[in-house]
This record gives structure tokens, C-alpha cells and sequence, in this order.
């Protein structure tokens, strides 16, 4: 489990234990590697930690040879660690960051699968996961390494799925959207999010790490055995929304910032007028000028 002491990679490895895997966290953070380990020691997992950097491969290699002497076998790879982005605008982002970011994002998986695909065929097989994103198929501005590594690991989830085939190696690439990771950093942190932040989502909430474990938890299970090179998107319906600004939304989106659903009500009664005037005095209103 690469990038486990975390967020999605922690939720993944707590539940990969649970079921029964004896698990290896691999993280570049070497105190939260640690100390997620015992916690998940503390719940009867056999667990153990290495340190390093994906885009290292020496770093890859030596983590692949301890899970080997730990534990005998390496089953299952989850490729999950990933970095974001600046959020600069493209005039602005430096080739250094672009760089590490596909490096991290990019080659640590290729490293990966490739160390660990080569034990996986020594034993009869196994199963690759790699934690993607819906940047493949969507994004916001700026994201530009962001999006491009990502959209990276989906081609390189189909193309390590027939180059490995002949090794009964399964590999297949899952693709969150919003998930709220709070409760799953260290230490936890309660979430922070608003009526509108669920509201928006087709399934009525914001993602948490659990519903991604519990998918990866399915695709490296037997159950699967007959499902490779493809990407799972899990983000509650977001990429297939049709968005469109209408009334209700912003009736929604006041509400929710104001707190005020009188005034919520008085906009979108105004936006539905077509009166401008009408419309800029509720607006005048919402915005307290």
C-alpha cells in the first residue's frame, strides 16, 4: 500500500487488514508510517512499514524485498500515493514542479508494478491497483500536472493489463472523485463541509475514504477474477451530473451561505422573473450591500 499512513491509502489498508491481508504501508513520512502501522497492529493486523520515496527506484525495490522476506508473497499492489498541485496558472507553473508530480504520480506506480508484477508472476499471479482520479475525464483550471499524471496512470492501468495477462496478473485502475479525508489523517480532524458540498452529489453526500476501500477491497477479492484493464470512477455520480446554473441552485447555494432561506427564496423568485431590477435588488440583499 503505497502512500498508507494517510487518508484513502490508510482507509485501504485498514480494510485490506480487516479482511485478513497481512499489509505493508510504504509512505515518504516516516513518523505517520509508524504510527499508522500500530494502529493498525493495535486492531490484530499483521502490519509493517517501510519508508521511502516512489519515484526512488532503490527506494521501490527494497520495499518490494521486505514485504517478500516479511511476509513470503506479495498478492496485491496498491499503487495510491500521489501529490497534488500548486494551482498555478499554467504561465506560472515551474517544469520542477510538473516534474515531481509525474514523478510521483506517474512513475512511482510504473516502478511499482513493475518490482512487484515480477514476484507476483514467480507466484502465480496477483493484482494491481492503481488509485487514479476523475481528472482523467474532467477538469478545473489549473491542474495541469495534476491532470495529465493521472490521466497517465489510466494508460498505463490498460497497457500493464495485457502486458501481464500471461501472468494471471489482474490490473486495474480506480478513479475517486470528492472524498472528504479528514477523519483519516493524523491526527483525525472532524470534516469541514456544508449542506451544498452533499447537496450537489447525485448519491446526496461527499465520499469518504471507506467507500473507496470497500471498492478496491472487491477488485483485489477472487470475486473479480474476471475484471482487468479497466478504471472504476467512485464519486457519487458527479462526472455523469448534467450541470446547468438554474434557480434552484442558487436559491440552494444562498441558503446555504446565508443562512437565510427567505432571502434564498426572494432571489430565485427574482431570477425567475427575468427583471433585472428585481434580480439586482435581491442580490443586493444576499450580499448585504
Amino acid at each position: 500500500m503505497t502512500g498508507g499512513a494517510r487518508g484513502i491509502g490508510a482507509a485501504i489498508a485498514a480494510r485490506l487488514g480487516r479482511e485478513g491481508a497481512r499489509v505493508v504501508v510504504f509512505d515518504i513520512d516516516g513518523k505517520a508510517g509508524e504510527e499508522r502501522v500500530e494502529m493498525l497492529r493495535a486492531e490484530g493486523v499483521d502490519a509493517l512499514f517501510v519508508q521511502g520515496d516512489v519515484a526512488r527506484e532503490a527506494d521501490v525495490v527494497r520495499c518490494v524485498n521486505a514485504a517478500v522476506e516479511a511476509f513470503g508473497r506479495l498478492d496485491v499492489l496498491v499503487n495510491n500515493a500521489g501529490i497534488g498541485f500548486s494551482g498555478r496558472p499554467i504561465f506560472e507553473q515551474m517544469l520542477e514542479e510538473w516534474e515531481r508530480v509525474i514523478a510521483v504520480n506517474l512513475t512511482g506506480p510504473y516502478l511499482f508494478a513493475k518490482h512487484a508484477a515480477k514476484v507476483m508472476a514467480e507466484r502465480g499471479g496477483g493484482v494491481i491497483v492503481n488509485i487514479a482520479s476523475t481528472r482523467v475525464l474532467q477538469s478545473e483550471p489549473n491542474t495541469e500536472p495534476y491532470s495529465a499524471s493521472k490521466g497517465g496512470l489510466l494508460a498505463l492501468t490498460h497497457a500493464l493489463a495485457v502486458s501481464l495477462a500471461p501472468y494471471r496478473i489482474r490490473v486495474v485502475a480506480v478513479s475517486p472523485g470528492w472524498i472528504d479525508t479528514s477523519e483519516w489523517q493524523l491526527p483525525p480532524r472532524k470534516p469541514q463541509l456544508t449542506h451544498l458540498d452533499h447537496e450537489q452529489h447525485p448519491a446526496g453526500r461527499v465520499g469518504r475514504p471507506e467507500d473507496v476501500a470497500a471498492l478496491v477491497a472487491f477488485l483485489a477479492s477472487d470475486e473479480a477474477g474476471f475484471i482487468t484493464g479497466v478504471n472504476f470512477v467512485i464519486d457519487g455520480g458527479m462526472t455523469v451530473k448534467m450541470l446547468y446554473l438554474d434557480e434552484a441552485v442558487i436559491e440552494s447555494a444562498v441558503a446555504t451561505f446565508t443562512g437565510d432561506s427567505e432571502l434564498a427564496g426572494l432571489l430565485r423568485r427574482a431570477l425567475a422573473s427575468g427583471d433585472p431590477g428585481r434580480v439586482k435588488e435581491a442580490l443586493r440583499r444576499a450580499l448585504g450591500t
